[in-house]
């Protein structure tokens, strides 16, 4: 029996759908906007229950068991991966929502850090025999995900690869999780026209400035990588990964200007015992990595058969 995986995410602007092979091949993608907060409020909703509907029909038929899928979205999944535990804010309806029940097939849920850091490990890495690895997602916030003896790891509450809710400045502005300082502050899209005095209203306009030669633009984003590489550096403390991979719209608009500069901060705090040094990559999948992990999610779980 041919088998292949959907993979969706769903992005505060939009859907994103794959559909995988056995071997990991992408064979379609597409995108639709997720329409958060239009009148009706569970209309993004509709959407992927349609698009499951639709891929059902279109590549398992009769079979449903040669069709599995995955759910990639933000918030803290339960300890089935079968729901959305904690949401708050927007997409509303995503929370306690049981996909498998309402589909009557099974059908995965996936933290979307996680997911990218799947996506990535999958599609490049486990070919190469790493057994370690961290990524970090740098958006409008910062996630991540981890891959501990070739195995995602999610944790209690799958809440592992919170990175940006760690304290790189204790005297810092609070997280929603109460953390001072923290580097989704330092780094993510949402908090640069508070770092910087209201100058630059996103990290595009801020680099934009620093290529440029701004002076304050060069200190801000410089102090924005410097955290960064203190988060890095303190985090290969604790998992001890063979890469780093980093990924989000910051780093591929970035390019040059997050990682030269952040290789010379690693310089000079990360720990070398007799050379050694953790790699550090630019991720390569871009705006559909939540999706294809989503696919290898559904592939390496097994989601054929529901949970009661």
């Amino acid at each position: 029996m041919t088998k292949h995986y959907l993979g969706i995410d769903i992005g505060g602007t939009k859907i994103k759908t794959v559909i995988l092979n056995g071997e990991g091949e992408i064979l379609e993608q597409d995108e639709v906007l997720t329409e958060d907060g239009a009148i009706d409020a569970e209309f993004w909703k509709k959407k992927i229950v349609s698009k499951i509907t639709e891929k059902t029909n279109q590549y398992a038929k009769k079979n449903n068991r040669s069709l599995q899928c995955a759910i990639s979205a933000p918030g803290l999944v339960d300890k089935k991966n079968q729901m959305i535990l904690h949401m708050p804010e927007r997409l509303q309806g995503i929370e306690n929502f049981n996909w498998s029940e309402e589909l009557q097939q099974g059908i995965k849920v996936i933290n979307d850090g996680h997911s990218a850091c799947l996506a990535e490990y999958e599609s490049f890495y486990k070919k190469q025999e790493i057994q370690h690895m961290l990524m970090l997602t740098l958006g409008t916030g910062v996630g991540g995900g981890i891959i501990v003896n070739g195995d995602l790891y999610q944790g209690d509450l799958q809440r592992a690869g919170h990175v940006g809710h760690m304290t790189v400045a204790y005297d810092g502005a609070p997280t929603m999780t109460n953390m001072p300082g923290s580097l989704e502050h330092a780094m993510g899209n949402y908090s640069v026209s508070e770092r910087t005095e209201g100058r630059y209203q996103s990290v595009h306009e801020l680099v934009d400035a620093y290529k440029k030669g701004e002076e304050k633009a060069e200190k801000w984003w410089l102090e924005s990588v410097q955290k960064l590489a203190v988060a890095l550096a303190s985090l290969t403390n604790i998992l001890s990964p063979e890469l780093i991979v980093l990924g989000g719209g910051i780093t591929a608009g970035a390019k040059a200007s997050l990682m030269e500069p952040l290789q010379d901060f690693m310089t000079r705090y990360e720990w070398r015992p007799k050379g050694y040094k953790v790699k550090l990559e630019a991720a390569r999948h871009g705006s559909f990595a939540g999706a294809i992990g989503a696919a290898f999610f559904a592939r390496n779980n097994n989601s054929q058969s529901r949970d009661k």
